[in-house]
């Protein structure tokens, strides 16, 4: 039997209060990929990006890092911002670059939650998390529709 096994890793980091550095990496047997992108929190634009192959499986693949630039300026808040990076990475760089590129896109939500938790918890060490949680969701109406917004 032919198994594969493949892992995705997002990490986040909060530069300053507008902009978050995210770390994505994917790996397989086949496989090992990873970039970093500095994104401005505001807005969803991708300021920087930076990528990486470790493992790939022709020659043509290296080539596909400096396709990233490509991905300098997009807006990862404007309606259909995946199939951009589908389009403008993963046909005309590689599909691999997308995919990690678009996780770590998903994750600037969380990240942005995260950090307000923190500092509210540091005001107010006792904070039912829960509830601000709930409370910081519904303040952000942009949230609207996404898995963080369900209950």
């Amino acid at each position: 039997m032919i198994t594969l096994s493949r892992s995705q890793l997002v990490g986040a980091e909060i530069l300053d209060n507008d902009t978050i550095r995210l770390n994505g990496i994917q790996e397989d047997h086949i496989y090992g990929m990873e970039i970093q992108m500095d994104v401005r929190i505001s807005d969803g634009v991708i300021l920087t990006i930076q990528g990486w192959m470790k493992r790939y499986t022709n020659y043509v693949c290296p080539k596909a890092v400096d396709r990233l630039q490509n991905a300098v300026g997009m807006c990862l808040r404007e309606e259909g911002w995946e199939s951009k990076v589908m389009r403008e990475i993963g046909r005309k760089g590689c599909q691999h670059f997308a995919e990690i590129l678009i996780e770590c896109g998903r994750c600037i939500d969380q990240a942005r939650m995260t950090r307000d938790l923190a500092e509210a918890l540091k005001e107010d060490p006792a904070l039912d998390q829960q509830e601000f949680t709930r409370q910081w969701v519904e303040s952000h109406p942009d949230l609207r529709g996404t898995c963080l917004a369900r209950q």
